[in-house]
């Protein structure tokens, strides 16, 4: 804001004056001339913005990291919804269950890169695959899924198909779970049943090789 003051007495005088040649003297001493004082406010606006980083201390993607990851994810897809039920949801859901079998059956990978080290030889862990009938089911859904079609015999010793998945509300009232129907030769099989029994015969031959 600016002030008006008489030059020679600095007494205030009216704002407007500034704005006229036709000054009347100043009350006290007559004079005419004026001083002008502008002030300046300035403002700084300051935007801080921070961020975090957290690295985990072991960044190697071994068996064990693996079959526990694999654990995590049998929880999380067998656990009920609370999301709306939906076709939409129902597919996404069945997405979620074939990643598992992807991941849970090539957890076999890990196993055979740390073979030499965990006393196993790379043809028994794939020996264990094809004489249990819960993994060698697991490698087919998984290799289904991710080729489409099999390039090989199944080591199940049928095609598995998928004869219909929908959505049920759980006994517990808790939201819903997905229900997958699949076709192994003459009997029908519950897709989160096959997830299950893939984790306990995993379990089983981790315990057998003295390795967990």
């Amino acid at each position: 804001m600016g002030t008006v003051t008489c030059s020679t007495c600095g007494t205030p005088r009216p704002p407007e004056l500034s704005a006229t040649l036709e000054r009347p003297p100043c009350p006290h001493c007559g004079g005419t001339a004026l001083t002008f004082a502008v002030s300046i406010e300035e403002s700084i606006s300051v935007s801080r913005q921070c961020s975090a980083e957290l690295v985990p201390g072991n960044q190697t993607r071994d068996w064990k990291q693996r079959w526990s990851q694999v654990q995590k994810d049998l929880q999380s897809v067998s656990s009920p919804s609370a999301e709306t039920m939906s076709g939409e949801s129902i597919h996404a859901w069945l997405q979620r269950l074939f990643s598992f079998f992807i991941h849970a059956y090539h957890l076999k990978d890990a196993l055979k890169d740390a073979a030499p080290s965990l006393g196993l030889n790379t043809s028994d862990i794939e020996a264990a695959i094809t004489n249990d009938p819960r993994l060698a089911l697991l490698a087919d859904l998984a290799n289904l899924d991710k080729h489409f079609k099999l390039t090989k015999p199944p080591r199940s010793g049928c095609v598995p198909l998928i004869e219909q998945i929908s959505g049920v509300d759980s006994a517990a009232g808790n939201g819903w779970l997905l229900s997958v129907k699949i076709k192994h030769g003459t009997v029908i099989l519950d897709g989160l049943t096959v997830a299950k029994d893939a984790i306990a015969a995993w379990q089983e031959k981790l315990s057998t090789w003295g390795i967990l």
